[in-house]
Parts: C-alpha cells; sequence; structure tokens
C-alpha cells in the first residue's frame, strides 16, 4: 500500500484499523503504523506523553505489568470530520479487558478522540473514570 493510498483512507477506516489491531493485543504495532512522530496522549489522569517514541515506550512498560488481555468490545466509532485527505476527527467508544500481574483489573469503558492529519494520528484523548473498579 502506497503511502498515498494510506493517507486516501477514510478516517474511520483507520480508525476500525486500530482497533482491530487492538482486539488482537497489537497495541505498539497500531501506534508504529498510525501516529505522527509528534503525537501527543492525554489520559484523564492528568499523564500527557508526547512523541511516538515516548507513548510506545509507556505502552510497552504497561504492557509489561499485564497478566492477561482479554481484549475489547467495541461499541461505537465516530467521525467529527475527515476531508478526504487524512485531516479530520474520528471518536471511538469501548470497553478494554486487562487483568494485571499485582491481581487488579483495567476494565473501563472508555471514549478515545484522535485528531488526524496527513492520514496520522497526531493528538489522543482519552475519556474514563481513572477510579473504576
Amino acid at each position: 500500500m502506497t503511502e498515498e493510498t494510506k493517507n486516501n483512507e477514510s478516517l474511520r477506516e483507520k480508525t476500525q484499523q486500530i482497533l482491530a489491531m487492538l482486539a488482537k493485543g497489537q497495541f505498539v504495532e497500531g501506534m508504529e503504523q498510525f501516529y505522527a512522530d509528534d503525537v501527543v496522549n492525554e489520559e484523564p489522569t492528568g499523564v500527557t506523553v508526547k512523541g511516538k517514541q515516548a507513548i510506545i515506550d509507556n505502552e510497552k512498560n504497561i504492557l509489561q505489568q499485564v497478566k492477561t488481555y482479554h481484549g475489547i468490545e467495541v461499541k461505537t466509532v465516530g467521525v467529527g470530520d475527515d476531508d478526504g485527505q487524512g485531516n479530520g476527527t474520528t471518536f471511538a467508544e469501548y470497553k478494554l479487558s486487562v487483568d494485571m500481574k499485582d491481581g487488579s483489573k483495567f476494565n473501563p469503558d472508555q471514549v478515545q478522540v484522535t485528531k488526524w492529519v496527513n492520514g496520522k494520528a497526531v493528538h489522543n484523548k482519552f475519556y474514563y473514570n481513572p477510579n473504576f473498579q
């Protein structure tokens, strides 16, 4: 697939591809494929991570704490805007299901809002209750 073809995929398609990768546990691979080098992730805990490599390194650290990943349940995917050139905003609502090595669970219902530029995610904001049980 050429870079031009990748940019011309709809943002809905890109979002669905990322979610399919998440369902398979391919967190890092999805970031490598779809994130811009200067991407920013914002968590509801107040943590903001800047830069693709820093986000990937952070994700790898989190994944080392995972005992069992059960997958995700995608509830909805939406597009706020898509100019057909890889620029716009998408939304995805899903539930993660993760058992951590410390015995805790990470099973939030969450919404991810992604801003896209030139076919790459440049900003992700996650909405979930960080105090869930």
